[in-house]
């Protein structure tokens, strides 16, 4: 049995590949492919019959010909995280990799999410790209997971996102109508008891996957680093901000940042993203390389979807992971 790629078949489940491959080439127990890729093992065994069932599993197993998989275990070992999906670059293309990482996504997206899944989202380019990329999803909920930034900052609103994603997957929507910062931390925490906003923040805590995009402080590529008075930036950049993922700021060593800046945010909190079962991450590009290392240390991040190039910066960067 090879890995070598076939690339007349047609694509199948990223997880029911990554599983198969474990368990046909690596000789893993499924029990230990369970453990490390946090699944049940009754799970485990229904993504190698669907592998065996959509004839990936023949005498190799097959991946899609755009996903390096070897540098994506290498990347999840190196991390601690359960698993990253990592698309090849296009030399020739290099503007095409933000909607490669988007379409990997969607692919993987749409071989674990089932009708009883809560989806959370947030905002950001590759988010956009991931929803833009799926077809169909089952039927599962949809709920915003941080307030709206302003309008000239991104191209979609969180809000525009959920409605789009939503359509998608034929359930029901749950957007934040909200600003992500408000005026004061006592208006923040007045709005999240208003009964306007319950729908949708008393859904954090239900959330079985979620979807998010990382912000770069250092150099600044965020959304919501813009969101901030120049003071407040100053103070957060002092206390090493470097990386943010929702409304939540981390340093380099993956430590959640606090600070009166954050007590104004409307959206999901760490504790709250740490205890989401699965959280994918989307992020790419030589400018985030420190700021996707920090949140990958946070152990809140599950999978990440990335490109080649960004993988092997990190692998090079080489930061021990935090666990989960």
């Amino acid at each position: 049995m090879t890995d070598e790629p076939h690339r007349d078949r047609p694509a199948v489940s990223l997880e029911a590949a990554i599983v198969a491959r474990r368990y046909y080439l690596d000789d893993k127990q499924k029990n230990e492919i369970a453990a490390e890729l946090g699944l049940s093992r009754f799970k485990v065994a229904r993504l190698l019959d669907e592998a065996k069932a959509s004839g990936i599993v023949r005498i190799y197993v097959d991946m899609p010909a755009d996903i390096d998989l070897p540098i994506g275990e290498e990347l999840a070992r190196a991390f601690g995280i359960h698993r990253a999906i990592v698309v090849r670059t296009i030399d020739q293309a290099p503007d095409a990799t933000g909607s490669l990482i988007g379409e990997a996504a969607a692919q993987y997206l749409g071989g674990i999410v089932g009708s009883d899944d809560v989806l959370g989202i947030s905002w950001g380019t590759s988010l956009t790209g991931l929803v833009d990329a799926v077809a169909t999803l089952a039927p599962a909920d949809v709920v915003q997971m941080v307030g709206g930034v302003r309008a000239a900052a991104m191209d979609v609103s969180g809000v525009e996102l959920v409605r789009r994603l939503t359509r998608k997957t034929g359930g029901r929507a749950y957007p934040l109508h909200a600003p992500l910062l408000v005026r004061s931390a006592s208006m923040a925490e007045e709005l999240r008891g208003d009964p306007s906003l319950a729908d949708s923040i008393d859904r954090f805590a239900r959330l079985s996957i979620a979807l998010v995009g990382i912000g770069s402080w250092q150099p600044p590529k965020s959304s919501l680093y813009g969101e901030f008075t120049e003071t407040e930036r100053a103070q957060l950049l002092a206390a090493g901000a470097v990386a943010d993922v929702c409304a939540v700021v981390f340093d380099a060593d993956g430590v959640a940042l606090r600070s009166p800046a954050l007590e104004r945010a409307i959206g999901i909190s760490s504790d709250e993203l740490r205890a989401v079962p699965e959280v994918i991450a989307l992020a790419g590009g030589e400018q985030k390389i420190a700021a996707i290392s920090a949140a990958l240390r946070s152990g809140v991040i599950t999978t990440l979807v990335t490109d080649s190039r960004t993988a092997s910066a990190l692998l090079t960067k080489g930061r021990s992971p935090a666990p989960r």
